[in-house]
C-alpha cells in the first residue's frame, strides 16, 4: 500500500516525459541528484508506472500509455493530512488514508498553525491548533487568566487589546467561544446572586471514540453535517452564502491542479496523472464554482470537505512544502471563519454582504439577537447586538455595535447593560453624531422587529423589504447632535471698575435690539418639504447617472469583445481581407489568387516545409 517516493515526483517526471516522450535511462538517472530519487525511479518502473524499452545503453524510459495497465489501490496512497506516503491506515468509510500520528483530535481543528498575516511569524489563530487548546493543562489556563487580569487598570475599565478598526487580513476567534452557548443579559443578575452558593464547573468534552478515530477527517465531519447545519437553510440560500465567501477568498489560490494540467499536459497525460495520484475529483477552483452554481451542497460541511479534498490534491501534486499548498491554508482559515459565522446566524452573514441598503444592520434576523448597551474603554455605553456569549470564565459577550462602521468586539459581562437599563446619555438632549446614527439605527431595528421575520428572509420580495424599511425610517426622528466644543470667546470690553461712570449728555442712548421672531410651524414644514424635494431630485439624477454608467460599461465590454475577436482573426498579406488559407506561420491569404501574386515577395521568408 505504501511506496517510497513522494507524490511530487510524478509531476516532475511528467514534465520530462509529456506527450509520450522517451528519455534514455542513464540520462534520467544522471539527472537525479539523490539516492532517494533513484530508488523512486526503480520503484515506479516495478509498479509499471514507468516503462523501459530497449536493451543495454539504448534503454529508454517513458510513462505507460495504457491506463488499465497501471495498478490502482482501493485506498489513497498518500496521507490525507500530511500528503506523504508511509505506513497508512485506510478509512473504513471511504478511500482516503492517513497516518495515525497525523490524525486530528478534533476534525475541525487542523494540526498546523496559520499566522494572521504573511509578515507575522507567530501561530494564529490559537483555536485552530490542537496543542493550544486540547493539551493545555489547568495550571497554564490559570496563569493565562491571571495575566489577563494584570492588564486591567481598574474594575470599571474594559481594555480591548484588539485593534479599533477591522483588519481584513486577520481572522481571529477566541478558544473560549462555543457555538452552542446561549445566554441572555436579563438572566445574569439572578445567576450572580447564586454564584457564591453553587460552584459551577466547565462542561466536560468527551474525546472521539475509537470508532470515530478509525475514520478520516472528512468522514468525521460528515457525521455531524446535519447536526451542525443551521435550520431553515435550503440549498438556494446556502449557495448564495457560499458564493459570497468563495468570491472573497478564492484569490488566495494562485494555482491549482486543474489549471496546471490543462496548461501543460494533453488529455492522455492528464488521465495518467489522475489514475496514479488522485482518488477525488476536486482538482481546481472550477470544480468548486460548478458545485456552488449547481446548488450541489446541502450542508455547510460538504463545502468544507470539498475544500479539504482540494487542499489534499494540491499538496499531493505540488508537494507539501510548495507555495501552492501553503496558500490553501490561508484559504481554509478564512473560509472556516465564514462557515462559523453562517452557523451562528445566516441572516447576519447575508445582510453583511448585501450592503446595497444603508440600514442593512437594522434588519431583524430569523434568529433574534438580544440588544444591549456595551461599553469599551474610552467610549460610552453603545447599542449593540449580542452575537454569542462564552460559557467560560470570565464571561464575555461577542457583540456588534450599531452605527456607521458596525465594529465587533469582545466585551466583559460587567460592561454589559440590558437595553431597558438606565444609561446616562439617554437623559441628554444632545449627543454626538456617531451616537445619533447608532440610536437611529437602533430605533429602526426596534420598529422592524415587530414585523414578520419572513419579510426580511432570503426569499422575501426586495420591494416589500425596502418599503418596510422606508416606513420605519419615516418614524425615526433625527436626534440633535452636539457641535464641536470651541474656546469661549472673550468679552469685547473690559470689566467696569467699582466706580460708577457718569454718562455725558453728548453720549447717544443705546438702542434696543429687538429679538428675531421665530418662524412658524408652517414655515418649518415648508422648508422641510423643499429639502425633501431637492433630495429626491438628487436621487433621481444619481439613478440616471448610474444607468448611463451601466450602459457605457456594457458598450465598452462589447467593444472589447469585438476587438478581441478581430485580433484572433487572420488577415490576407496581399489585400488585407479576412484570410482563409495558410501558407506558413507568417503568412495567410484570402484566396489562391492573392497567394500567387504575393509569392515572389513571400518566397524568401516562407517557413513552410518544401
Amino acid at each position: 500500500m505504501s511506496h517510497p517516493f513522494p507524490p511530487e515526483y510524478i509531476r516532475k517526471w511528467m514534465n520530462l516525459l509529456r506527450n509520450g516522450a522517451q528519455i534514455p535511462k542513464h540520462t534520467m538517472l544522471g539527472s537525479l541528484k539523490s539516492d532517494e530519487q533513484s530508488l523512486a525511479l526503480e520503484y515506479a518502473i516495478n509498479m509499471s508506472i514507468l516503462v523501459v524499452q530497449g536493451k543495454g545503453m539504448q534503454k529508454a524510459v517513458s510513462f505507460c500509455q495504457k491506463l488499465k495497465s497501471i495498478p490502482t489501490s482501493l485506498t489513497d496512497r498518500y496521507c490525507y493530512e500530511c500528503n506523504l506516503p508511509g505506513a497508512l491506515r485506510g478509512c473504513k468509510s471511504c478511500s482516503r488514508s492517513f497516518h495515525e500520528s497525523c490524525q486530528r483530535k478534533h476534525p475541525e481543528k487542523p494540526t498546523y498553525g496559520v499566522p494572521s498575516d504573511k509578515g507575522q511569524s507567530y501561530r494564529f489563530p490559537p483555536n485552530e491548533s490542537d496543542t493550544d487548546v486540547e493539551t493545555a493543562s489547568q495550571e497554564e489556563q490559570t496563569e493565562a487568566a491571571l495575566s489577563m487580569e494584570n492588564h486591567q487598570l481598574d474594575h470599571n475599565s474594559n481594555i480591548n487589546t484588539s485593534p479599533i478598526y477591522p483588519l481584513p487580513s486577520v481572522k481571529c476567534e477566541s478558544p473560549y467561544w462555543d457555538d452552542n452557548d446561549v445566554s441572555f443579559v436579563s438572566e445574569k443578575p439572578a445567576a450572580r446572586q447564586r454564584k457564591s452558593k453553587i460552584k459551577t464547573e466547565p462542561p466536560i468534552i468527551e474525546p472521539d471514540s475509537s470508532s470515530d478515530l478509525e475514520k478520516c477527517t472528512a468522514c468525521r465531519l460528515m457525521t455531524q453535517a446535519r447536526i451542525r447545519h443551521p435550520p431553515h437553510l435550503d440549498r438556494e440560500e446556502l449557495s448564495c452564502l457560499l458564493r459570497y465567501s468563495w468570491n472573497k477568498h478564492q484569490s488566495w489560490l494562485t494555482a491549482d491542479v486543474d489549471k496546471y494540467m490543462t496548461k501543460h499536459y494533453n488529455n492522455r497525460d492528464r488521465a495518467l496523472v489522475r489514475r496514479i495520484l488522485f482518488k477525488t475529483n476536486t482538482l481546481g477552483q472550477a470544480d468548486i464554482e460548478r458545485s456552488i452554481e449547481g446548488q450541489k451542497y446541502e450542508y455547510l460541511t460538504e463545502f468544507l470537505v470539498d475544500l479539504l479534498d482540494l487542499q489534499h490534491n494540491i499538496g499531493v501534486f505540488f508537494g507539501p512544502t510548495a507555495r501552492e499548498y501553503k496558500d490553501t491554508r490561508w484559504l481554509l482559515r478564512d473560509v472556516t471563519h465564514d462557515i462559523r459565522e453562517i452557523r451562528r446566524c445566516p441572516d447576519c452573514f447575508r445582510n453583511s454582504n448585501q450592503t446595497e441598503c444603508s440600514m442593512w444592520f437594522a434588519k431583524p434576523c430569523l434568529q433574534r439577537h438580544e440588544v444591549v448597551f456595551a461599553k469599551q474603554a474610552g467610549s460610552p455605553h453603545w447599542p449593540a447586538k449580542v452575537i454569542s456569549v462564552s460559557s467560560k470564565t470570565p464571561i464575555k459577550y461577542d457583540v456588534r455595535f450599531f452605527g456607521t462602521y458596525h465594529l465587533r468586539a469582545s466585551v466583559l459581562e460587567k460592561d454589559i447593560i440590558p437595553i431597558e437599563g438606565y444609561v446616562p446619555f439617554k437623559q441628554k438632549a444632545k449627543m454626538s453624531k456617531g451616537m445619533a446614527a447608532a440610536m437611529k439605527e437602533l430605533t429602526c431595528h426596534t420598529l422592524l422587529a415587530k414585523l414578520s421575520p419572513d419579510l426580511f428572509s432570503f426569499h422575501a420580495n426586495p420591494a416589500d423589504t425596502k418599503e418596510a424599511i422606508d416606513k420605519a425610517l419615516s418614524h425615526c426622528l433625527e436626534p440633535t447632535t452636539t457641535a464641536t466644543p470651541g474656546k469661549r470667546a472673550r468679552r469685547s470690553t473690559p470689566g467696569v471698575s467699582g466706580k460708577i461712570r457718569k454718562i455725558s449728555a453728548t453720549t447717544p442712548a443705546p438702542t434696543r435690539v429687538m429679538p428675531q421672531r421665530r418662524c412658524s410651524m408652517s414655515a418649518r414644514l415648508a422648508g422641510r418639504n423643499e429639502e425633501r424635494n431637492e433630495l429626491e431630485d438628487l436621487k433621481s439624477k444619481l439613478s440616471i447617472c448610474e444607468n448611463q454608467l451601466l450602459k457605457s460599461n456594457e458598450e465598452l465590454d462589447s467593444m472589447r469583445k469585438s476587438i478581441a475577436e478581430i485580433k484572433r482573426k487572420r488577415w490576407c498579406q496581399k489585400c488585407l481581407q479576412e484570410a482563409k488559407l495558410d501558407c506558413c506561420f507568417n503568412a495567410s491569404y484570402c484566396s489562391e489568387d492573392c497567394q500567387r501574386r504575393h509569392k515572389k515577395r513571400h518566397q524568401r521568408k516562407c517557413t513552410a516545409e518544401r
